[in-house]
């Protein structure tokens, strides 16, 4: 069935939980036909469409479509390779950087004058003509999709084994799995309150079971009250729905509106920064747990 995903910023948000996400077909280009050529692979990737990726060298001109990946990129300290950035990579390291738009539909005019050896973009079918253009012309791309947890590890290891940084990647998980295990091991004893995890929209769309958000709650010592949704991921669901529930507190992103109809609940606004797949989960995590349980926390 449908998946959709949030990936980005606040003002992305609605957009790309709103993409139904599959695999597409096609594989990922490399560098010419170097392996009839017999010429050394440098770099041999999977990526998370199931696509191989063969290159002679490390790439050095990357545009990245996807923000936690750029944002990964930046952390495994191989920023000067980016040539391009998109409308919601705000950091200001990038600010001098074109952009080529969105991230689901950039200019691909404007991103192929910036001359990438490599686009690192959103694996799924709602933008097909980013790949295909990509394919056509010969130019080597990368697909991730960080639904969960385990899957933004997957996403930080394949691009750290792309920018031949397998190292530096392993110390950035290893620092992230010790900050979410602070975090569990902070609440572990404490009462678990019921939440509904608001994304926004009208009807409001909420965290679903099989998504990295939903296990940030848990480890921060939340029970997802929306956890039996038949959506995996994110999903529309009426107000009534939610408030026939047993909730102990609803946790809304800074922005989103909320319902009338819910505001009698005890609401808690979390700060943008926590829906955004990548290498600030532990912060996100705590950030989750400082609002569940302030007594635990200085």
């Amino acid at each position: 069935m449908g998946r959709a995903h949030p990936l980005a910023g606040p003002s992305l948000l609605l957009l790309l939980i709103s993409l139904v996400f599959g695999c597409g077909e096609g594989a990922a280009p490399g560098v010419g036909d170097a392996a009839s050529a017999n010429l050394e692979e440098v770099v041999v990737v999977t990526d998370q469409a199931g696509h191989t990726l063969r290159l002679l060298e490390p790439p050095t001109r990357i545009i990245s479509l996807v923000p936690a990946a750029t944002g990964i990129i930046l952390a495994l300290g191989e920023g000067e390779r980016l040539v391009g950035r998109t409308d919601y990579d705000e950091q200001p390291e990038l600010e001098s950087l074109p952009s080529v738009g969105g991230g689901l539909h950039p200019s691909l005019e404007r991103l192929i004058s910036l001359e990438p050896d490599l686009v690192i973009r959103f694996e799924g079918d709602q933008d097909r003509a980013t790949p295909e253009t990509l394919d056509r012309i010969g130019i080597a791309h990368l697909a991730v999709r960080p639904d969960r947890i385990e899957d933004i590890r997957e996403m930080a290891r394949i691009l750290a084994a792309t920018l031949d940084r397998g190292g530096t990647g392993e110390a950035l998980l290893r620092r992230l799995e010790r900050e979410l295990d602070e975090v569990r091991d902070r609440v572990r004893d404490e009462p678990r309150p019921q939440v509904v995890f608001l994304l926004g929209g009208d009807p409001p769309w909420l965290v679903g079971p099989e998504t990295f958000l939903h296990e940030l709650l848990e480890i921060a010592g939340g029970e997802n009250a929306m956890a039996d949704l038949g959506a995996p991921l994110y999903a529309p669901v009426s107000v009534e729905e939610i408030a026939q529930r047993e909730v102990d507190v609803i946790l809304v992103l800074e922005g989103a509106r909320v319902p009338s109809a819910l505001q009698q609940l005890p609401i808690v606004r979390v700060p943008d920064g926590v829906e955004s797949p990548g290498v600030g989960l532990g912060e996100s995590a705590r950030e989750i747990s400082r609002l569940l349980h302030p007594d635990r926390w200085p």
